[in-house]
């Protein structure tokens, strides 16, 4: 294959796999490549390298899109040497992500099915305090002879409204989040 049919080919999917930023700033990498390529392959002469050893310098150009997708994405670009903790970063940034979504999800949905549960069966559902006061158990439950219950109507708006401000911050924090994931 002749040196720009290569140089082409490599733009080309270089272009494809820019497509998901926009299109401007997708044609400026691809130009600056261009003219990197060319500036090396003249600097190169002296040193008999060929088209194919300027292009593998590069990577391919999954790699090389990715690269870039970062630097806009993040606004930084990264070091060479850190390529893998990029990664290990991201997949833990994805890990926190998930983490926290589940965790305050269900975090907030459980202080709402409190509340609901103590104006459903108030009889049934509630605050106990055991006979020498080392334990408190919220739950469904018979009023057993060796626990006192706490008189708990403050148990639904207190938890009412701590589930729903846990369901808004996990909310807000998985949208701060997903930049990263």
């Amino acid at each position: 294959m002749a040196r720009n049919e290569l140089i082409h080919t490599y733009l080309s999917e270089l272009e494809i796999y820019l497509s998901r930023i926009n299109k401007v700033q997708a044609q400026e990498i691809v130009k600056e490549i261009e003219s990197h390529i060319y500036d090396s392959l003249m600097m190169e002469e002296d040193n008999h390298d060929t088209t194919e050893v300027v292009l593998g310098r590069l990577g391919t150009p999954q790699e090389l899109a990715s690269v870039y997708i970062e630097h806009i994405n993040i606004g930084v670009a990264p070091p060479k040497g850190l390529k893998p903790m990029t990664k290990i970063t991201m997949e833990m940034s994805k890990s926190f992500y998930y983490l926290i979504f589940v965790l305050g999800g269900s975090l907030g949905l459980s202080l709402i099915a409190t509340a609901l549960a103590k104006l459903i069966v108030p009889s049934k559902f509630g605050v106990w305090i055991a006979e020498h006061g080392n334990s408190i158990i919220v739950s469904f439950s018979n009023n057993s002879y060796h626990s006192k219950e706490i008189p708990a109507i403050w148990l639904v708006p207190i938890s009412l409204l701590a589930g729903l401000v846990t369901l808004y911050l996990t909310k807000r924090l998985t949208q701060l989040l997903k930049v990263f994931v």
